[in-house]
């Protein structure tokens, strides 16, 4: 049985910015919790209705959004809204993201507010026998649904290392299969999820791409199936995770 999900009318309100005008699987997600503004990876932020709101949003979302559209001050105002205003802010990995050669995000001002360091160079990894997504022992509000459950694989993501004073929530370990065909787990330095507290704001770092095709099998990850208010049908420990991050990115 699948169970439809609807649109948020009183939540938080969270500004989307990435991924395609329409069919979105995270924003389709977090409209279940959130009143959501979108605009889409092709359409700058300037001179849009958003631009002039920066510091009023709860959550940013960054989703492979080019550093490019975004200008010196619209960066600013984010840091601001988080050190200051007790915002979140959250970037998924991606093409676009971190130091994608689409986002190209190192060294700028949200980068320095990420509890993750990103790489001068190209730093997208296709792993196409899966990266194990686990969430670590230790139990945290920003995962409390998918806590001690049975982890999944993605496909790609943004190699990224934790900074100090940052917490790792999600951990990754790459499947490898020798001659003989005997599979093992290797840890990656490459943390999943990653947050950290900064200044009065709150800031996370999702290392994967959770849209196809990257996301691999985290879109199924649950055995209930949920459809989105988006029309995408996914498991529901995928709408758990970005439901309760960003409930913990809103303070």
């Amino acid at each position: 049985m699948i169970e439809s999900i609807g649109v948020s009318t009183d939540g938080p309100e969270v500004l989307f910015l990435g991924e395609a005008a329409r069919g979105g699987y995270v924003d389709g997600a977090l409209s279940t919790c959130c009143r959501l503004t979108k605009l889409p990876a092709a359409e700058p932020l300037a001179g849009s209705d958003a631009e002039p709101r920066l510091r009023d949003y709860a959550v940013t979302v960054l989703s492979d959004y080019p550093a490019g559209q975004l200008s010196t001050s619209h960066q600013q105002r984010i840091v601001e809204a988080v050190e200051r205003d007790g915002r979140g802010l959250l970037m998924i990995g991606g093409w676009a993201s971190f130091g994608g050669p689409l986002g190209s995000y190192h060294g700028s001002s949200i980068a320095d507010l990420l509890p993750v360091e990103i790489d001068r160079a190209d730093d997208r990894t296709n792993t196409p026998l899966g990266t194990v997504f686990r969430p670590v022992a230790e139990a945290h509000p920003a995962i409390q649904s998918v806590h001690g459950q049975t982890g999944c694989v993605v496909v790609g993501y943004n190699r990224v290392s934790a900074r100090n004073g940052a917490t790792v929530l999600v951990d990754g370990y790459r499947l490898h299969v020798d001659a003989q065909l005997q599979p093992s787990l290797e840890h990656l330095d490459t943390p999943m999820l990653c947050v950290w507290q900064r200044g009065a704001g709150r800031v996370a770092a999702l290392a994967p791409d959770v849209m196809p095709h990257w996301a691999g099998g985290i879109v199924d990850w649950g055995d209930q199936r949920l459809r989105l208010p988006t029309g995408n049908e996914v498991g529901h420990l995928y709408v758990a995770l970005l439901v309760d991050l960003c409930r913990w990115l809103c303070g």
